[in-house]
């Protein structure tokens, strides 16, 4: 589970493996990064990281949980693209360990990732959002995070847009 949820949504995220979820929202880092900036400066973060492996082969999803959207979903998709691809950033940046002590944040299990080889899926979970509305919202999602997707080599089809049930089926939420 993640331990500081904004709403009734974020608490059912979880349980995860100990040292596989990290919660970025919440990290040391990201709290002095924004405490040093001027107002309306801070960073726009992602609620956590989760870590899994199959196969050989290590993911690291990054998801920002929403309890609703709104009906004209601009905004909303450029908000979410900025925390996602400034979470994706931060991540790998704590990760090469470019501010100090920050990467005594990761779990051994993330520091023992070897980030060459890591499949990245930037997943926006919203939990009250009809099927119906989904795949428009996703086809928007992927379009916004495009550019990111491309500077880091991400499959487009690794950018998903959830509702709860999917959240669910993903094995996000129990």
């Amino acid at each position: 589970m993640i331990t500081n949820p904004k709403n009734d949504f974020e608490r059912k995220f979880g349980p995860y493996a100990d040292g596989h979820c990290f919660e970025i929202e919440s990290s040391a880092i990201l709290k002095k990064i924004n405490d040093k900036a001027k107002q309306g400066e801070g960073i726009k973060i992602a609620e956590f990281l989760l870590l899994s492996t199959a196969n050989g082969k290590a993911t690291i999803s990054i998801i920002e949980a929403k309890s609703s959207s709104p009906q004209n979903t601009d905004e909303y998709i450029n908000d979410v693209q900025e925390k996602l691809s400034n979470s994706l950033s931060l991540f790998i940046s704590i990760y090469l360990q470019r501010h100090n002590n920050s990467n005594l944040e990761l779990s051994d299990f993330f520091k023992q990732t070897e980030l060459s080889n890591v499949i990245f899926i930037l997943i926006l979970a919203i939990q009250k959002c009809e099927k119906s509305r989904l795949p428009p919202m996703q086809d928007k999602l992927k379009k916004a995070l495009k550019k990111t997707a491309r500077i880091w080599n991400i499959d487009i089809n690794s950018v998903i847009v959830l509702n709860e049930a999917g959240a669910k089926k993903h094995g996000l939420i129990t």
